[in-house]
């Protein structure tokens, strides 16, 4: 798909608490070109993570998760691969924010969202990351 936000070497992981919601990234990503795995069990996704590291190239999950966070689960995939690109999916503009996420994550999405305001964060997340790969 020459559109596509993704190459065909990458992988997003979905992680969030809401089956709809990790059903709807999965379409839309799925549909533009990405390959991905979803998961609302946060500590589930994470051992995948642990075992699929090398391959995924892209984490999207939501802040607010109630058996890990969306941050704690960054953090701890971020401890995995310093060079993993994220996005953080918030549910509004006043949702409190770890001070460190901004710098720890690609994108921040407020959810609602758009179709090209989520593609448009994983073009630009994935960009990241080729220019970091190019740079290793």
């Amino acid at each position: 798909m020459a559109d596509s936000p993704c190459t065909e070497r990458d992988v997003v992981l979905i992680v969030d608490d809401q089956e709809i919601i990790t059903e709807m990234i999965s379409e839309l990503v799925g549909i533009h070109g990405c390959a991905h795995v979803a998961f609302t069990d946060p500590a589930e996704a994470l051992r995948h993570y642990r075992e699929h590291a090398k391959e995924i190239t892209l984490l999207i999950t939501d802040l607010t998760m109630p058996s890990m966070s969306g941050p704690e689960f960054v953090r701890k995939a971020l401890e995995i691969n310093p060079a993993l690109s994220t996005i953080l999916v918030a549910n509004y503009a006043g949702e409190p924010m770890p001070d460190d996420m901004p710098r720890l994550v690609s994108r921040i999405v407020e959810k609602p969202f758009t179709q090209s305001e989520l593609l448009d964060a994983v073009r630009k997340a994935l960009t990241k990351a080729d220019r970091q790969d190019s740079r290793s």
